[in-house]
Parts: structure tokens; sequence; C-alpha cells
């Protein structure tokens, strides 16, 4: 790692480490506007007349070049250090969102938006958590929790409130600017200040447990080799599968159940807030209670919460609806912080960066393609999302069974 990301070990270290947790909470808010693309949909097509299919592709590419991000910045990090690979992210995603600008057809959109604003999303969204895991080993749970909460909250604050306000007052062109401006600024300029702590730093008062050490870890070619690490990614799937059927899909279910459409719209906004603050929760809930009470509460609510949709509707009209979204949402929330503890509790630091982008792909890549696709095809087959939300509870309940019977593998240093 080079001198320029390493913290100096003479410096205020307590003082550093609340400067970076700042910056990266910051940062992370920016990066929320990966999941802000639903707002450019119709203006898009108002201009050029595409069809939904066509534009709704560029959330797609979106989702799985934010995996190939995610994944590959493991290797990008270990040559250029964390605060360049943040940067590096950062300008790229700029790139894409100001070439997206001038879309004039949807290969410019596929290009700017979905490949390079994805892949710079997740080069950058890899940095953050790989910094503060180390900064924050006494606080992993909510360090975690808190920069998954401000990527959540960046989507509904900064893409579905400010952008949205944006592409009403002067189009989509100029709000697609105005995102590159904010991402050149806060990502790449703010990505610099992100660094690693020095060789074994200890927060004040706070001790390490006996045998942890930054020493130990699992590479990628021996993780993919262990049956924990796809017992993990079953997990991740099944927990996270149904909460993206559920984004897709909510306000056109909630309309079929017979609520207004401002209600469906109120639904989603509720699904949004309990998904940033749950990311906080469960944070909280692994430093208090522990790694595994926190994955089996997870699925526990994943599932509770799509069952709920079902059949609460029926004898609680709309607070049913919105005490199953919530569940729903709770139950998502955690998937991401989890994963980043998982890949550091059971797989070891060492290795963390690549091993938590390989931890991405079953939720952001899988999930991500298959859970709105399946629950729409379902829908168009059945008439009802019935089938498709039973199906998806049924996958949670599986992962409640992995949760159980989930145990790190032996530690050993590649």
């Amino acid at each position: 790692m080079s001198q320029a990301d390493t913290a100096d070990s003479t410096g205020k270290t307590a003082e550093n480490r609340g400067l970076i947790m700042a910056t990266a909470l910051l940062i992370n808010l920016v990066l929320g506007m990966l999941y802000a693309f639903s707002i450019f949909i119709v203006p898009l097509e108002n201009t050029f007349g595409w069809a939904r299919h066509q534009t709704a592709l560029t959330f797609s590419l979106v989702l799985v070049f934010f995996s190939l991000g995610m994944l590959t910045g493991g290797n990008v990090m270990a040559k250029l250090g964390p605060g360049r690979t943040a940067s590096l992210g950062g300008l790229l995603a700029a790139a894409g969102f100001f070439l997206a600008s001038f879309t004039s057809n949807l290969y410019v959109l596929y290009l700017g938006y979905g490949v390079m604003g994805g892949y710079g999303i997740g080069l950058s969204n890899l940095v953050p958590t790989s910094v503060l895991i180390r900064w924050y080993p006494d606080k992993r749970g909510l360090a975690t929790g808190l920069l998954t909460m401000s990527l959540a909250l960046g989507t509904f604050f900064l893409g579905t409130k400010l952008s949205g306000g944006l592409v009403a007052a002067y189009g989509w062109a100029t709000t697609f600017r105005v995102i590159a401006a904010v991402f050149l600024v806060v990502v790449t300029g703010g990505g610099l200040i992100l660094k690693f702590p020095p060789a074994g730093y200890a927060p004040p008062n706070w001790s390490p447990p006996a045998g942890q050490t930054e020493l130990w870890g699992y590479s990628r070619s021996s993780l993919v080799r262990t049956g924990v690490c796809w017992l993990v990614c079953l997990w991740l799937l099944c927990v996270q599968m149904g909460g993206l059927m559920v984004i897709g899909h909510v306000v056109p279910f909630a309309v079929e159940q017979g609520v207004t459409l401002a209600q469906a719209a109120l639904a989603m906004g509720v699904y949004a807030i309990a998904n940033g603050l749950g990311r906080l929760f469960f944070g909280w809930v692994n430093d208090r209670f522990g790694l595994k009470p926190a994955m089996l509460l997870n699925s526990s609510s994943m599932a509770a919460g799509l069952v709920g949709l079902v059949y609460l509707f029926g004898p609680l009209g709309f607070a049913g609806l919105l005490i199953a979204v919530c569940l729903v949402a709770l139950g998502y929330s955690a998937a991401v912080p989890l994963a980043a503890l998982i890949a550091n509790n059971f797989f070891g630091p060492k290795f963390f960066p690549k091993n938590y982008g390989f931890f991405t792909l079953p939720g952001a890549f899988v999930g991500g393609l298959l859970g709105p696709m399946i629950g729409g095809y379902i829908q168009t087959a059945t008439g009802s999302y019935t089938a498709a939300f039973l199906t998806a509870a049924a996958l949670a309940v599986l992962g409640i069974a992995i949760a159980a019977i989930l145990k790190p593998p032996p530690r050993r240093a590649d």
C-alpha cells in the first residue's frame, strides 16, 4: 500500500477516524444515486419515444456493472490504494453521467449511465466499507450500518427528491450534468481523504479479542473452495431477492389491492425510510448480540413481511400493507452490512476488499436481475403477485435455516 494511502501513525488517529467516517458517509450518500434511475424513465421516454423495456435495460446495466466494479475493486485497491480507487470510481461515474447528458440514442445512455456510471459507483462503493471496518474494529456493525444507511438515504434525498425536482424544473440533461459535478467534487475529491489506519492501530481504550489479528484471511481462490462461501451466497440471495422483487413491484401491487396511487407512493416512501434505518438497526444488533442472531432476525423479518403482503391487507387494510412493507424493507436492508461483516468475520480482514466485492454478486447481480423479473413474470401469468411473494417467502425461510447452521470456517492465512 502506498504511503499516501496510509494514515500517519504519529498523527491524531482519533480525530483522523472521525474525519474519515464523515467523508465516507458523505461519499456513500452520493453513491446512493445508483438506485435513482426510475426518475429519468418517463422524461427520457417522452423525449425519444422509447419503450419501457428499452429504458429499463439501463438500470439492469447499472446493477450488472456495479457488481463488476465491486468484484474487481479489490484488485484495483491493491494497486492504487483506497483513496485513489475511490477517486477513480468517482471520476469514471462523473464522466458517465456527463456523457449521458448528451444522450441522442439508447447506446449513449447505456454506455454513459449504465456501464460507466454503474462500474464507477461499484468501484467507489467498495472503499468506504473497506476503510471504516479497519478504523472501527470496536464498532464494525455500527460503522457498516451507518454507511449502508447513508447509501439508502442518498437514493431517497439526492435521487428521488433533489434530482426529481431538478428534472421537473430543468430537464433530464441538465440534471445529469449536475449529478456529474457532484460526483466529481464529492467522490473524486473526497475519496483522496480515505486511508487505512497505521499498522497495529487500535481505538482508544479498546483491545482486540484474543486471537484477533490483521494477518489472517482467505484469498478469493481459497474462499470459493469452501462450502461456507456458497452457503453465504445462497443466504444472501434468499434474503435479497424478495426485497428487490418488492422494490420493483410494490406500487403496482398496492394499486392491485385497491389503494390509491398516492397511498401506493407513500408505501414506497415508507419502504425507503425503513430500508435506511434498518441498516443501522442491524449493525447495532450485530454489535450487541452477534452476527448469527442478526442473520436469523434478518431472514425472519423478510419471510414475515412477504407473507404479510399476502395476508395482512385483508384484515388490516392499508395499515397491514405498511407493516408488511416495513418488515420486507428491514429484511432487505440488513443484507448489505451483514455481507460486509460476514466477509470480515468469516474470511478475515487480510483480503476483505476482494471478498466483500465477491459477496455483492448474489444480491445486486443475480437477485437484482431475477427478483423483479420473476415477480413480473408470475404476475403476468397469474394476474396476481400472491404466488411471487409466497415463493420469495419460501426462499426467506430457507435463509433462516441456512443462518441457523452457518458457522465460520477455520482461520487460515493465505
